[in-house]
């Protein structure tokens, strides 16, 4: 983008002397300083202008990449499970470029969970790294909130899964006791307000 803005700066630079030059002719002055002129001032900043413009369309490209492999990453991170056709709708996507946009993801090392091709799905490791999946308050069924945020529907406890969780072993993370204070693998919030 920085590239185009300078690009249709040179040239309306490049524009201004033209019309400099085009008044000084106008009042006489000789058409040999004024092709001068316009070759030495003019057509410079044109040139650079113009150039800048066809690569600035590159680097909006990249930029529309980046945007799209972003908006793929923080949906997947924030909800911890998403659907790939809903990456899909969302995202103005095919679904091969969806496909594409989390192999090159992987590829940067910036995706960490795992795809479901059959189910067309994408899960995050924080989602992944539930084990038995039930509440450590209730033992209901714990359903995805969000990053590292697993919600109980039956009792409301928010369990939250912390760094510390992923770097441990599944066998480490399974003997884990739920911790009040969040600090271990494994926190528990509050199962409702002021509680």
């Amino acid at each position: 983008m920085r590239l185009r803005i300078i690009g249709i700066v040179l040239i309306i630079v490049s524009l201004g002397v033209d019309a400099w030059l085009a008044a000084g002719l106008a009042s006489g002055s000789r058409a040999t300083g004024v092709a001068l002129g316009f070759v030495l001032f003019s057509l410079p900043f044109l040139a650079v202008g113009i150039y800048f413009l066809l690569s600035a369309k590159g680097e909006i490209k990249a930029e529309s990449k980046a945007d799209k492999e972003r908006a793929i990453l923080n949906a997947v991170m924030t909800r911890g499970r998403v659907t790939i056709a809903d990456l899909a709708i969302e995202g103005d996507l095919t679904r091969e470029q969806v496909r594409d946009y989390i192999y090159d993801l992987i590829g940067k090392d910036l995706f960490r969970g795992y795809v479901n091709w059959d189910r067309g799905e994408l899960v995050s490791a924080e989602a992944a790294q539930i084990k038995d999946g039930s509440c450590p308050n209730c033992g209901g069924r714990l359903e995805l909130a969000g990053k590292g945020l697993v919600r109980c529907p039956y009792c409301g406890t928010e369990t939250y899964l912390s760094a510390a969780s992923s770097s441990r072993s599944a066998s480490a993370a399974e003997a884990a006791a739920p911790l009040d204070s969040g600090s271990g693998a494994w926190g528990q919030g509050p199962a409702s307000p002021g509680t």
